[in-house]
């Protein structure tokens, strides 16, 4: 009896035991397979990671960013120092920072020669300045202060100075990642594109009618979430001369013509990598023509005449007319 239930529980206890081992056995499977597909999910992260830092598109879209944060820099240096420099000559203004600049380097007000301020400004704004200068407002510095508002100057214009090389090395990228899109927008729009999307292959899978707004996602949302507000008819390529130097009627249209020819020119630089350049161009030009006619004829239509009112009817010297029976 003893033995019977001494070899019972043996029995039970070795299929427990038997039990637990299989169990870790699948277990340990599973572990292990979960392991391989992480290696291989791994793996081809890394070779999408590398694939894309060795992608000249991270080059191009860096060197627009930093142009865009170097021009906001500049204005708002230049801002500052117009602040700083008119509490000694408040009646200098100009337009252009990196033109302040240079003013402020070439003028002193207490000796100031005009003949030093016309390679800056100009003949006639050198001598409204000069005039300006005799009987200026504004406080006397000491040498000290004018110092360090000349450094103030000259740092903005080193800046000016970098933002143009970037300039350059922009359009050198843009000339070899995306030269159709380049010729036919222009290399900072193209340039611009490119970076707010994150690569040429992303661009070119867009539609013409996406490429059209970028830039634009917030006026966009605006029209989604409320119909009566106007959506947007261009975003990025505004920028282009030939939109924003248009008439605003037409701005849409022209808009419309150029996103088409620059989805035509992603896909050829991003895929096929010929070169469409002439046959692009040729057809914006043509396009944009036939906007403009179409403009000018409508403007210089002449505006239709107002409807003359229809005649009553004639009634005999002396006759009454028909009398209305009402009805009660």
């Amino acid at each position: 009896m003893q033995d019977r239930q001494t070899h019972g529980k043996f029995q039970r206890g070795g299929g427990r035991s038997g039990g637990g081992s299989f169990n870790r056995g699948e277990r340990g499977g599973e572990r292990g397979g979960f392991g391989s597909k992480r290696a291989m999910f791994m793996k081809r992260s890394r070779e999408t990671v590398m694939e894309a830092l060795r992608s000249r598109d991270m080059l191009l879209g860096g060197v627009t960013k930093s142009m865009e944060d170097l021009d906001k820099i500049i204005n708002l240096l230049g801002e500052r120092l117009e602040d700083w420099y008119g509490i000694y000559f408040p009646e200098l203004k100009t337009e252009d920072k990196l033109l302040y600049c240079k003013a402020v380097l070439a003028i002193n007000r207490e000796d100031i020669k005009e003949e030093d301020i016309v390679p800056v400004l100009g003949v006639k704004r050198a001598a409204e300045i000069t005039a300006a200068a005799k009987s200026s407002l504004g406080a006397k510095l000491s040498p000290e202060d004018l110092m360090e508002c000349h450094s103030l100057a000259r740092t903005i214009l080193s800046l000016g100075k970098l933002r143009s090389d970037y300039e350059k090395y922009q359009q050198k990228l843009a000339g070899e990642l995306c030269p159709n899109m380049a010729a036919v927008g222009g290399a900072d729009v193209a340039a611009k594109l490119v970076s707010h999307v994150g690569s040429l292959r992303k661009l070119a899978l867009l539609p013409a009618s996406t490429i059209q707004v970028l830039g634009a996602e917030k006026a966009l949302f605006k029209h989604l979430r409320n119909k009566r507000i106007d959506p947007p008819k261009h975003g990025i390529i505004f920028q282009h001369p030939r939109i924003s130097a248009s008439p605003k009627p037409v701005r849409g249209k022209i808009a419309r013509a150029l996103a088409n020819k620059l989805s035509l020119a992603a896909k050829a630089d991003a895929f096929t990598k010929r070169d469409m350049t002439a046959e692009l161009k040729k057809g914006f030009d043509e396009r944009y023509e036939e906007i403009m006619k179409e403009y000018e004829r409508v403007k210089n239509k002449p505006p239709a005449a107002p409807p003359q009112a229809q005649p009553g009817p004639q009634h005999k010297h002396g006759s009454k007319p028909p009398a209305q029976h009402q009805q009660g």
